[in-house]
C-alpha cells in the first residue's frame, strides 16, 4: 500500500515538474514572439538583374523589359517575403525557388512574350509601325533598421487609345518580413484616416482647386472618398497614398497621390506602426 502510495505521489510530482518547465517553455516561447517586432537586423544586400528581350508576330513587335532590385542576403524571413511578393506581383505562376531570381524573373519574362505571341498581338490590328511592350521595375527605395519600402511599377502598350501605367509599393518589417498595409492603422481611426487622405489629395494633388476635383472624379457620390486600395508606402518623409489609373479619377488625372508625414499620421497608428515609424512613446521602449 505504501508503494502505491509513494508510486503515485511520485508520478503527480513528475506530472507538476513537466507541467512547470511547459509553462517556462511557453513563457519563454511567448516573450520572444512579443519582442521580435523590435529586433533591428541589419540591412538587406541586393542584387539588380535586367532581362530584356522581344518577340515578333506578323511584323509587330512586342518587347518586355524587367529589372529587379532583388534581395540576396539580410534577415530570411524579410528576403523571402520580398521574393514571394515580386512573384505574386508578376503572377504567382514560378514554382522554383524563389531564392534564384534569375531564373524566377526569366521565368515572367518568357511569360510577357508568350502572351505576346499567343494573345495580344493577334489580337491588334496590322498597322505599320504598330508595337507593344510591358516594362516591369521592382526598386528598393527606402530602408531604415526597421523596415524596408519597395516600388512595383509597370507600363506598357497592347494596342487601344493609350497604354497603361501602375505603382504600387510594398513596405516589409524587417525583423520578420511582415507585410505592412492599412492594418497598422487603428480601426477605430479609418474614418478620419481617409478624410486626412481626401483633404491632401485636394491639397497636394489637385492644388485646392475643387472644380478640378469635381471634374475629375469619376465616383457617383463624391461625398464617399475611399482610400487607395493599393497598400499605403512608407517614405523617408512620410507615407504615399497612391490612386492607381480610372480608381477615383479619369484617365486624364493620372494617378492622384498625395503623402502625409509621420508626424500628423501618429494618433492614428497602433502601437506596432508608431514602433515601426519611430514615432511617440513606444518607439523609445
Amino acid at each position: 500500500m505504501k508503494k502505491t502510495l509513494f508510486a503515485v505521489g511520485l508520478l503527480c510530482g513528475l506530472m507538476l515538474m513537466l507541467a512547470g518547465c511547459k509553462t517556462k517553455i511557453d513563457t519563454q516561447a511567448l516573450n520572444s514572439l512579443t519582442s521580435l517586432s523590435q529586433i533591428t537586423p541589419a540591412d538587406i544586400n541586393t542584387r539588380t538583374i535586367t532581362f530584356a528581350d522581344s518577340v515578333e508576330v506578323n511584323k509587330i513587335t512586342g518587347t518586355v523589359k524587367i529589372t529587379a532590385d532583388f534581395p540576396e542576403s539580410g534577415n530570411f524571413f524579410a528576403i523571402n517575403n520580398i521574393r514571394e511578393w515580386m512573384s505574386e506581383q508578376l503572377g504567382g505562376t514560378y514554382e522554383g525557388s524563389a531564392e534564384n531570381g534569375t531564373k524566377m524573373l526569366e521565368h515572367y519574362k518568357n511569360s510577357v512574350l508568350n502572351d505576346f505571341q499567343q494573345n495580344i498581338i493577334p489580337d491588334m490590328p496590322s498597322i505599320k509601325g504598330i508595337s507593344c511592350y510591358k516594362d516591369i521595375k521592382f526598386s528598393k527605395i527606402y530602408e531604415t533598421d526597421r523596415y524596408i519600402t519597395y516600388l512595383y511599377t509597370q507600363e506598357g502598350f497592347a494596342g487601344g487609345a493609350h497604354g497603361w501605367y501602375l505603382m504600387q509599393g510594398q513596405t516589409f518589417r524587417k525583423s520578420d518580413g511582415r507585410r505592412i498595409d492599412y492594418d497598422i492603422f487603428r480601426e477605430e481611426s479609418m474614418d478620419e484616416l481617409t478624410e486626412l487622405v481626401k483633404d491632401n489629395i485636394f491639397s497636394q494633388y489637385f492644388e485646392s482647386d475643387a472644380s478640378e476635383m469635381e471634374n475629375m472624379l469619376t465616383m457617383e457620390n463624391n461625398d464617399f472618398f475611399p482610400l487607395p486600395q493599393a497598400a499605403p508606402i512608407f517614405r523617408e518623409d512620410g507615407v504615399e497614398f497612391v490612386y492607381q489609373q480610372y480608381e477615383i479619377a479619369c484617365y486624364a488625372a493620372g494617378m492622384p497621390a498625395c503623402v502625409i508625414s509621420y508626424d500628423l499620421l501618429e494618433p492614428f497608428l497602433t502601437q506596432a506602426g508608431k514602433w515601426l515609424v519611430n514615432v511617440g512613446h513606444v518607439a523609445e521602449n
